[in-house]
């Protein structure tokens, strides 16, 4: 059975990552579990993704072209951007960012799905 509520089950996740396969799979976990699932292949994408769309929580790489994840949520942040943010990585583990968790990749599904949770807070 799914975990959480359904109000939280409603919230919309932003999965950035710049590979296709890892993006699908997330997403997919992701709607598996009730959650409204958006995607963006890199951090300019997700910015855009945000200005277009009330995201309540973003699913980002760290290592991307363009704007990696750890300038997106600064960029975000500097704009009034609040949301939590769950950053993945195979090699980066920097997380001193607001609001910020970390998933090492490979990612375990039911640590990937109990971050996003608890991220979003309480149920």
């Amino acid at each position: 059975m799914p975990q959480g509520d359904l109000e939280t089950k409603s919230a919309t996740v932003l999965v950035v990552d710049d590979e296709p396969a890892i993006r699908e799979i997330v997403a997919t976990l992701l709607e598996d579990e009730g959650y409204l699932v958006r995607h963006a292949k890199d951090g300019v994408e997700a910015l855009a993704a945000i200005d277009d769309d009330t995201i309540d929580l973003v699913v980002s790489d760290v290592v991307m072209p363009r704007l990696d994840g750890a300038s997106l949520v600064r960029k975000l942040r500097r704009r009034g951007h609040l949301m939590p943010v769950v950053l993945m990585s195979a090699v980066y583990a920097d997380v001193d960012l607001p609001g910020v968790r970390f998933v090492p990749k490979p990612f375990e599904i039911d640590r990937l799905l109990g971050t996003v949770a608890s991220a979003l807070g309480p149920p």
